[in-house]
């Protein structure tokens, strides 16, 4: 059982749209969330008075953990490429303009279904620089690996760092062992698909892949980075775990309906099967291993410009 999250994480969490009547659970599951984004903040080193971009703020749990650290004098400019009724069970639009009408408010502006690439090439040459430019857990929603190299590419001359936090594809505990599984299944299963979905997971990259992305320009070199166990209340693993399992048969009938052949539905279906191996392996004999699932470890980055 996780700890209850940090004051400072449940101060936070009040920002964060939720159920009016919110259990205790899902209540302390945002402030894990919060606790999550301090600790990436606090690694990046966010000062206060600082202009931040956030790129792929989704709901905007970071967002609001951005804007506490630069503080009144900051400001963070938060984009994201999604459509406004994306999300549940509320959307970005609802979450972000909930955010909007709270006190942090004023120190933040949302750039709602706005391409990044597209967003940092319009900046005009006399735009002052952004201090930091924060990718928090939003490389994995990507269409394609390449995308993170245009990114970077357009942040060149428009930063002094990079600060990016991501899925490690590690698992320092066997209860994390599943989602490391599922995430590199749900990387295949995408890599099938001839049109682009929607899915939480289309583009996975490792830390070594996201480091080689980052420095090719070499424009930015890395200046700290480490690899942590996510926190015990996060319940990424256990929703992308469940969310596969459940689809089995489902996604075999899709990949042989799409052409695909038949080596590689064995192959996909065998991944199937690790999965769900490895959650059998966390069962207590009461068909309940899926619910031990945790998330697996975290990578996190500050990379400076040169």
């Amino acid at each position: 059982m996780a700890s209850d999250p940090s004051s400072k994480a449940q101060s936070l969490a009040q920002y964060f749209l939720q159920k009016p009547s919110a259990s205790g659970s899902n209540a302390r599951y945002i402030g894990w969330q919060m606790d999550h984004r301090l600790q990436l903040v606090s690694f990046w080193d966010i000062k206060p008075g600082s202009k931040v971009l956030e790129l792929g703020c989704g709901q905007g749990d970071c967002t609001i953990v951005l804007a506490d650290a630069v503080g009144e004098n900051g400001h963070v400019d938060a984009v994201d490429p999604g459509p406004p009724d994306y999300g549940s069970p509320y959307t970005l639009s609802q979450s972000q303009e909930h955010i909007s009408s709270g006190a942090l408010g004023s120190r933040i502006t949302f750039h709602l279904t706005v391409d990044p690439i597209q967003y940092l090439n319009s900046l005009s040459a006399s735009f002052p620089l952004y201090d930091y430019v924060v990718m928090s857990h939003c490389i994995w929603y990507f269409d394609s690996p390449a995308t993170l190299s245009h990114i970077v590419n357009a942040c060149i001359g428009r930063t002094n760092a990079l600060c990016v936090a991501e899925w490690s594809l590690r698992a320092s505990k066997p209860q994390s062992q599943p989602h490391v599984l599922t995430a590199l299944l749900q990387a295949n299963l995408e890599a099938k698909r001839e049109v682009h979905s929607m899915a939480n997971v289309r583009t996975v990259l490792s830390p070594h892949q996201i480091l080689s992305n980052v420095t090719e320009s070499g424009k930015f070199e890395p200046e700290k980075q480490e690899t942590r166990a996510s926190n015990e209340g996060l319940l990424d693993g256990f929703w992308e775990v469940s969310d596969v399992l459940k689809k089995r048969e489902t996604l075999s009938a899709k990949l042989r309906e799409d052409g695909v052949g038949e080596k590689e539905v064995a192959a996909m279906m065998a991944s199937f099967d690790a999965v769900e191996a490895s959650v059998e392996l966390l069962d207590d004999g009461n068909k309940t291993g899926v619910k031990c699932v945790k998330s697996m470890d975290v990578w996190v980055g500050r990379f400076v410009a040169v």
